[in-house]
């Protein structure tokens, strides 16, 4: 059986018009607005997306690397994942808001096509479960945190796991 087969949803949320998720409340609709841009960001390939969502002091943290804080950082952070994964997609399977705290799960998919953060690419395809949660303060973003099995995709593409930062 394959693993895509436990799915919450058999469509892409975050495809979705945000108008559509008529069960929260109108606050909580837009702190969803917030997530909900920054993975449609992340899916376009357009990193201004993802930042335009984000606090001046923001952090961004990838689990398996050092924080992101500010725009810069994020900015850059996120240039080097679209540098390395060209065909980076997103698959929101399921959102939950709950106040100032959004989370998300789903699938992201790629190609390690060039290095990825110190690691040399092999050309292979991944698809691998992630989540984010997201603090909201002032309507912007003010951390996030990124989930995501970075042994199941080093192992789909190749890597050593003996390569994967502990940080």
């Amino acid at each position: 059986m394959s693993t895509r087969e436990w799915m919450m949803s058999d469509r892409n949320l975050s495809d979705q018009p945000i108008e559509s998720f008529t069960d929260l409340s109108d606050a909580e609709r837009a702190n969803l607005a917030l997530l909900h841009t920054q993975c449609r960001g992340w899916s376009r390939r357009d990193i201004d997306m993802v930042v335009s969502v984000m606090a001046q002091d923001g952090v961004y943290h990838d689990i398996t690397l050092e924080p992101a804080v500010g725009h810069a950082a994020i900015r850059e952070f996120g240039a080097n994942w679209m540098d390395a994964v060209p065909d980076l997609s997103l698959y929101i399977e399921a959102f939950c808001v709950q106040g100032n705290v959004v989370c998300d799960m789903g699938w992201m998919s790629g190609t390690i096509t060039k290095e990825y953060f110190g690691v040399p690419p092999t050309g292979r395809k991944f698809d691998c479960q992630f989540s984010q949660m997201c603090f909201i303060e002032n309507g912007k973003i003010k951390y996030l945190r990124g989930l995501w099995n970075a042994p199941d995709m080093y192992n789909q593409v190749g890597w050593d796991l003996r390569q994967l930062k502990n940080t």
